[in-house]
């Protein structure tokens, strides 16, 4: 079977973009992982299928995991919608599993968008934990150490992790086991933060679904919302990440805006077996 994509990156994290109806009768988990795969496959950190009337963003990891939301997906969504006549116009709303998400174009070329990126929610069933557990500056201990996170879902479920140095390689196996530690039942997204001044910070995170990837606009948005909520920084942040930077913005309500870019890599046919 022949499937038409594109794929696009937005800071390093790369999507397979496809037109939903083109794969309705295929199962997209299935397909997902197929098509994520970097030795079989066009390799990708996940793919999105999109929909049309209303417009619809569906998200899934590289293991075929659904995401409510994808922080850099979005931007790269915004840039198929325009350039394949899902969306019209510089400013149009977008459904994900998290709600109503506005785009606004700001540049095409090169191509930047501004994303609203909702409100966070403090409630531990929203990163699906049962009890009143404390979220905010919580202990857990890892491979031996105790260490100090603040949790919160923002388009995701997200925790962040403040260190000396977010690009320390020793982190990653500390990270990997919180993203999938018991206090998780759905795992988490963790962001290793580092605060450079009350205008930039450093990011790397590793992702549920995927493992460590080279940005996470979700992640970005959240580590920068917990930072200021810290009185780390500022309202207006610039996110340092591993391929390029994200701007993010929060608003006096904790409301959040995503801008960043986002580039389209290759247009082709993927052939689909089963």
């Amino acid at each position: 079977m022949e499937i038409p994509v594109i794929k696009y990156h937005g800071c390093g994290n790369d999507f397979v973009l496809i037109h939903e109806a083109d794969v309705q009768t295929l199962d997209p988990a299935a397909l997902a992982v197929k098509i994520c795969n970097r030795n079989t496959g066009m390799g990708a950190d996940g793919m999105i299928l999109a929909k049309q009337n209303p417009t619809t963003m569906l998200f899934y990891n590289a293991d075929g995991s659904m995401a409510p939301m994808c922080g850099n997906g979005i931007r790269c969504f915004a840039r198929f919608c325009k350039e394949e006549g899902i969306a019209y116009g510089d400013q149009f709303a977008v459904l994900t599993g998290d709600g109503i998400k506005k785009v606004e174009i700001i540049e095409e070329e090169p191509f930047q968008c501004r994303i609203f990126m909702g409100e966070p929610k403090d409630d531990p069933k929203a990163l699906g934990i049962t009890g009143n557990e404390i979220l905010w500056d919580h202990q857990l201990s890892v491979m031996g150490k105790e260490v100090t996170l603040c949790s919160l879902f923002l388009a995701t479920v997200h925790t962040v992790w403040f260190v000396e140095d977010a690009f320390d390689d020793a982190l990653l196996p500390i990270a990997r086991e919180i993203h999938q530690h018991p206090f998780f039942p759905q795992k988490t997204n963790v962001n290793m933060v580092q605060v450079i001044d009350r205008n930039t910070i450093r990011m790397r995170t590793w992702e549920r679904g995927v493992g460590l990837t080279l940005a996470c606009g979700t992640g970005a948005c959240a580590s920068v919302l917990t930072a200021y909520r810290k009185g780390l920084c500022g309202q207006n942040v610039t996110v340092q990440l591993a391929c390029g930077t994200l701007d993010v913005e929060i608003c006096d309500d904790e409301s959040v805006y995503m801008t960043g870019p986002a580039q389209r890599v290759l247009k082709g046919v993927y052939y689909y077996e089963a």
